[in-house]
């Protein structure tokens, strides 16, 4: 298996776990949807996207501290498309976060939950994941198609530790 190979087995798998996360808040959601407030539900729910946030966050900055970071230096012309990626984490964080809103202040008891825009938002979500994941690995690739091998082998260092 090529690098090229490697490195987009890496990227997929590592946001195969954010779309897996996504689809069981939709899911979760389309349940409370049809059957009515369930606490068990909420609270499942709940720390589901407690959970994909910890999981952005922690995966985001990884990428953006070693890789991006790295890549900007390297290679200066790629900046502009890996400020987009820099933007598109942020905006997946704060749709996420939306929906966490809606979810703990129904869990709360403080409004109903309002499964519509939660579920608009959960849409969004992951469609734009689905756009940032192709644009990564379209940018990790001709990246590491540029690099010497120095380059390369401390991208693919950094995606390790992602």
């Amino acid at each position: 298996m090529g690098q090229d190979d490697h490195l987009r087995l890496r990227i997929i798998e590592d946001h195969q776990k954010l779309d897996r996360l996504f689809k069981s808040v939709e899911a979760a959601l389309r349940q409370l949807q049809e059957e009515g407030a369930d606490v068990e539900v909420l609270d499942d729910l709940r720390e589901d996207l407690r959970f994909a946030l910890d999981e952005m966050l922690e995966h985001f900055g990884i990428e953006e501290e070693a890789i991006f970071s790295h890549l900007k230096e390297a290679l200066p012309d790629m900046a502009t498309r890996l400020d987009q990626l820099e933007a598109e984490h942020e905006e997946l964080c704060q749709k996420t976060t939306r929906v966490r809103r809606l979810v703990a202040a129904a869990h709360q008891g403080a409004a109903a939950l309002n499964t519509e825009q939660a579920l608009e938002v959960v849409a969004e979500a992951t469609a734009l994941l689905t756009r940032h994941n192709r644009l990564e690995t379209q940018i990790f690739v001709e990246a590491l198609s540029r690099l010497d091998e120095a380059g390369q082998a401390r991208l693919m260092a950094a995606l390790s530790a992602t």
